[in-house]
């Protein structure tokens, strides 16, 4: 979990109160957010504190994942190649047996 200040700096530690009306709509809002019905949440007091939750995704998380599609694609044409010219050629090499 990180959390952030107005201008993205990370923060060590804050207090949100609340009462039982904005418990609910907080979860309920949560929900959302882990369903991605919407893309984050925003919680604001007329001209007052907010709070946004916003969702990291695995992309985010994990930049040698994100990488990992730069080379699995090449990697998987090149073996199903190497599949498809063995394949030709345990053919061919059959037919030369039967012959």
């Amino acid at each position: 979990m990180r959390i952030e200040d107005h201008t993205g700096s990370s923060i060590t530690e804050a207090t949100v109160t609340i009462n039982d009306e904005e418990l609910i709509d907080l979860l309920e809002g949560l929900a959302d957010v882990v369903e991605a019905k919407r893309e984050h949440l925003h919680f604001q007091q007329l001209g007052g504190p907010q709070l946004v939750i916003r969702r990291t995704y695995e992309d985010e998380a994990d930049p040698i994942g994100r990488q990992m599609d730069w080379w699995l694609g090449p990697l998987v044409l090149f073996g199903s190649l190497f599949v498809v010219i063995g394949v030709i050629t345990t053919v061919r090499w059959a037919i030369g047996l039967a012959s």
